[in-house]
C-alpha cells in the first residue's frame, strides 16, 4: 500500500531560512570578497529520482570534513541545490567532495560534463574577488531568495484556505474510473522511496533489516489529480491504493533481486497479495522471495481475517517474510501481536509516551515485545534518540524513521555499510 506521507524537498520554512541566510552571507562578503569564492552545485536539475531526501542528506554530509576544517559554509536550498562558501580554502581540498557527489550521482545526465568544461551542469564555481563573478554570484543569490519567498508565500496562502493541501473534488466513482485510467499509464518509478529499517545492536553499531519501498500518495495526487481530493472517500481510496499497489509492484518485479545489497519491503493491501498481479511478481521473485517482506496494515487484518489467513499462509509457504503495520504500542496491552502468525509487527512511535506510562501497561508491551520476539518488533516513526532508548527499555531493537535515516546516510557517507 502506497504511503500518505513523506514529502520530496525539504521543508519550505528551511529553505526559506537558508536563502536568506545565503544572500546575507553574499552581501557581507561584498564589503571584503579577497580570499572568497562559492561553487554552486544544481542538484535541482537531477533526475526526480535523485532528488529524493535520502540523496539531499547523503551528498550534504560529503562537506562535512571539509566545513569542520576550513573557514567554510555549505546552503542546502529548497529546491535541493547546495551553494558552498569558501574563504581561504585551497581548491584542491574541493576535489574528493565534489568528485564523491559526482559518483552518487554518476547515472544521471548532469554529471555526463567534465567538471570546469563549457558542458559542466552539474556545479558552477565563482571567484568572488573577481567583480564580474561577484556580481554574477549576487545575481544568482537574490534570485534563489526571491524564488524562496514565492514558495513559502504560495504554501502560505495553501495552508489558510478552508481545506489547505486536501482541497479540490471530491473522489466519486465517476472520477475514481478517470483517474484509475490515469494512473495505469503514468510514470511512478521516480516516485517511489525507500526507507530503511535498521536493528541496533551493542555499541551503536546496527545492520540494515530491509528496504521498504513506497509512493507518497500526495506526490502522486500532484501528478495523476491535482484538482481532486484522493483522500475523501476512505473505500474509494483504499480500491485506488490497490492499482498503486499493482504499479508497485510491476517495478519491483524488474529488479535483479540477487543483485540487492538489502532486502526489500513492500506495504501491500491483502487483496493485492491474493490477486493476479501477484502472482505475475511471484513468478520473477520466486527464488529469491526470502528477501521480500510483505507489510499488511492491522485495518485491513480486522477488516476480514479469514482473507489474511489465506494470503499469510500462501506467503509463508513461498518463503515471503510478512509484517504487521499500523499498531501503536499501547494498544499492545489489549492483545497479543503474536497470535498473527507474522515475522514483523511494526509500532509507530509516539512523542506522548515520554511523558509517562503506567508500569501495568510497560509491562503489558514489554510481554508483548518477548511474545513477537526483540527482532520481531520494529519501531516506525523513530525521530529522536529518546524514542529509541524509550523503545530499547522495552526489548525492542529494531527501528525506522526519520532518525534512522540520519544515522543510516551517516554511516553509508563513513563507508561502514
Amino acid at each position: 500500500m502506497a504511503d500518505i506521507g513523506a514529502a520530496s524537498t525539504l521543508p519550505d520554512n528551511e529553505a526559506q531560512s537558508e536563502e536568506s541566510l545565503l544572500l546575507e552571507q553574499a552581501n557581507r562578503i561584498a564589503e571584503a570578497p579577497k580570499g572568497y569564492f562559492a561553487v554552486h552545485v544544481h542538484l535541482s536539475q537531477l533526475r526526480p529520482q535523485y532528488r529524493q531526501p535520502h540523496y539531499i542528506r547523503i551528498a550534504a554530509r560529503s562537506f562535512d570534513s571539509l566545513t569542520s576544517a576550513h573557514e567554510a559554509t555549505l546552503y542546502i536550498l529548497g529546491n535541493a541545490d547546495m551553494v558552498l562558501i569558501c574563504r581561504d580554502v585551497p581548491v584542491n581540498d574541493l576535489d574528493p567532495p565534489v568528485l564523491k557527489l559526482r559518483s552518487l550521482f554518476s547515472e544521471d545526465p548532469l554529471t555526463f560534463g567534465a567538471e570546469g568544461s563549457l558542458d559542466d551542469r552539474f556545479t558552477t564555481w565563482y571567484d568572488l574577488a573577481q567583480a564580474a563573478d561577484f556580481a554574477t554570484f549576487l545575481a544568482a543569490a537574490e534570485g534563489l531568495a526571491a524564488a524562496a519567498e514565492e514558495r513559502v508565500r504560495k504554501a502560505r496562502e495553501e495552508d489558510q484556505s478552508p481545506h489547505g493541501a486536501m482541497r479540490g473534488e471530491d473522489l466519486t466513482p465517476n472520477n475514481l474510473t478517470e483517474i484509475n485510467g490515469r494512473l495505469q499509464g503514468v510514470r511512478i518509478e521516480d516516485l517511489i522511496q525507500r526507507q530503511s529499517a535498521v536493528e541496533v545492536h551493542r555499541g551503536g553499531k546496527g545492520d540494515v533489516v530491509f528496504q521498504e519501498h513506497y509512493v507518497s500518495m500526495f506526490d502522486l495526487r500532484q501528478r495523476i489529480a491535482p484538482e481532486i481530493n484522493i483522500f475523501s472517500d476512505a473505500w474509494l481510496f483504499q480500491y485506488l491504493t490497490e492499482t498503486v499497489d499493482r504499479r508497485i509492484l510491476a517495478v519491483l518485479a524488474q529488479s535483479d533481486f540477487a543483485a540487492m545489497r538489502d532486502d526489500v519491503s513492500v506495504n501491500l493491501n491483502i487483496a493485492t497479495v491474493l490477486s493476479p498481479g501477484f502472482q505475475s511478481f511471484h513468478e520473477k521473485a520466486r527464488d529469491h522471495a526470502g528477501r521480500v517482506v510483505i507489510e499488511i496494515q492491522i485495518i485491513d487484518i480486522f477488516a476480514d481475517f479469514p482473507a489474511y489467513t489465506s494470503a499469510r499462509d500462501w506467503l509463508g509457504g513461498h518463503g515471503y517474510r510478512i509484517l504487521i503495520d499500523g499498531l501503536n504500542p499501547l494498544a499492545l496491552q489489549f492483545f497479543d501481536p503474536g497470535i498473527l502468525g507474522a515475522d514483523f509487527v511494526k509500532v509507530a512511535w509516539n512523542p506522548e509516551f515520554l511523558a509517562g506510562v503506567p508500569e501495568e501497561r510497560v509491562t503489558d508491551m514489554r510481554q508483548a515485545v518477548q511474545s513477537v520476539g526483540s527482532r520481531g518488533m520494529i519501531l516506525s516513526r523513530a525521530d529522536s534518540e529518546d524514542a529509541i532508548k524509550w523503545a530499547l527499555g522495552l526489548g525492542i531493537q529494531r527501528f525506522q524513521g526519520h532518525f534512522i535515516d540520519r544515522v543510516v546516510d551517516a554511516m553509508i557517507t563513513k563507508g561502514i555499510i
